[in-house]
């Protein structure tokens, strides 16, 4: 069911718990390969709720997403969205304990934890999901995400080999990328192992800005999960007070906040 909304100005919420967990849907660009924030996933009072960026309106080439035919409208159900449940792992899967291991998710994990942790990718789709960064009352702020384009980086292989949860990574900017000025590589002792996520790049700068961020190794995974889920890390920093992120507005009327 589709029902309208108000969207009205907001800061980025306190952390919420996990059942109130709010993921930025991201859609991939088949010219650029550039990754674009279009949506919001969220739930909240017993339902899931969706509902599209302003943003998305400005991205040349976007469409809406199946099963969501409306820009303006934000969708409710009790159970989550077909589009996205398909992309959740299924109970009876052999393989389901060692993709949670991977994920660092306990055997409980609900679906949007799920989701936040794998990305939710499928072979040959232009869909993924991140988390939104958690921000505490003194601004404290965290996000846990897979960096991407690992299997691109010379001498990253070796370099995952010998990670162990816990270890320190950093980030350094890099202003020569082609494709993006604002690209930000995660590397080990001066290794590059991949990048930030577009979307969660103008975040990202912005914590880079306040002081050096804490970077560190959540899982290292080996080729068998797959080339999106090699590394998994751990963001943690401090945000300016009344820091507005590109997506807090759009999170105001959606009951998930």
């Amino acid at each position: 069911m589709a029902t309208s909304s108000t969207v009205l100005p907001s800061r980025l919420p306190p952390t919420p718990d996990a059942d109130a967990t709010s993921l930025l849907v991201c859609w991939q660009d088949p010219e650029t390969r550039t990754y674009h924030a279009v949506a919001l996933l969220g739930h909240a009072r017993g339902e899931y709720v969706f509902k599209y960026l302003a943003a998305a309106n400005t991205i040349s080439g976007f469409r809406p997403l199946l099963g969501f035919p409306d820009l303006g409208l934000t969708y409710r159900s009790p159970a989550l969205f077909p589009l996205f449940s398909e992309r959740v792992l299924d109970p009876s899967r052999p393989d389901r304990p060692a993709m949670l291991r991977a994920l660092n998710l306990p055997e409980q994990a609900g679906p949007l934890e799920f989701l936040a942790r794998s990305g939710g990718r499928r072979g040959g789709d232009t869909l993924e999901v991140l988390p939104v960064p958690t921000v505490g009352t003194d601004w404290r702020t965290a996000c846990t995400f897979l960096v991407h384009g690992v299997r691109y980086q010379p001498g990253a292989e070796a370099t995952l080999a010998r990670l162990t949860p816990g270890d320190q990574l950093h980030l350094e900017a890099e202003p020569t990328n082609p494709k993006d000025l604002r690209a930000v590589l995660v590397t080990s002792d001066g290794t590059p192992l991949g990048w930030v996520p577009n979307p969660l790049l103008d975040y990202v700068h912005v914590v880079l800005s306040q002081a050096e961020p804490q970077v560190r190794v959540v899982r290292a995974n080996g080729p068998e999960v797959g080339h999106h889920m090699r590394l998994l890390v751990e963001l943690s920093g401090t945000l300016p007070k009344g820091y507005m992120a590109p997506w807090a507005s759009d999170l105001q009327g959606t009951g998930v906040e």
